[in-house]
């Protein structure tokens, strides 16, 4: 596979020239623990590979699940961690159910400070992610995102729009999208 989108080095010009924007995170907590061994992490499009030392993160809700992996997790290598999430500095604040329980379980919280380079696919794409052992095709109307190291990653829209300040969908995008969204849907049948 020759176009399969890795990580390298981009220029701001680069990722300008392909379209990309840059997009600041909406201040949210996450709750993260070192990973104590080796871990495979099904998401939506993949399986995520977690090595040993890496940093997993977990989006709480309101109510303990009852295992980690019942939250919404993902891994983040320790070094990009470092770089891009803050610990929480909320004052006041105090951990709900959710949060106390992940606490009890080791995690910590933070939140993620950096912002990320992004665009909405309108085409399928092969990316293979820092801690995807392959490539995956990404479908169109996915958010494809280029972390601080140029690692490529992709997210859907609710959760990007979860996750990033993003400015809100005109009526005329909203179609656009669908007609995007709908014609992949066929194409996967």
């Amino acid at each position: 596979m020759n176009n399969v989108l890795r990580q390298r080095k981009w220029t701001e010009a680069e990722l300008i020239a392909a379209d990309f924007k840059l997009y600041y995170p909406t201040k949210r907590l996450v709750m993260a623990h070192v990973l104590p061994d080796v871990k495979n992490i099904a998401i939506t499009l993949e399986t995520l590979v977690a090595r040993k030392g890496d940093i997993i993160c977990y989006t709480p809700s309101n109510v303990a699940r009852e295992k980690l992996d019942d939250y919404d997790h993902w891994p983040v290598r320790r070094d990009l961690f470092s770089q891009t999430y803050r610990q929480w500095d909320e004052p006041g604040w105090k951990p709900n159910a959710a949060e106390a329980h992940l606490m009890k379980n080791g995690c910590q919280p933070y939140y993620k400070a950096a912002g990320v380079w992004a665009k909405r696919l309108h085409r399928p794409t092969y990316v293979q992610s820092l801690e995807s052992p392959e490539p995956v095709l990404v479908p169109p109307s996915r958010w494809l995102c280029i972390g601080t190291e140029g690692e490529p990653y992709n997210m859907n829209d609710e959760n990007f729009r979860t996750r990033y300040v993003v400015p809100p969908e005109t009526f005329s995008e909203r179609i656009v999208w669908r007609v995007i969204s709908g014609l992949a849907n066929l194409r996967s049948s």
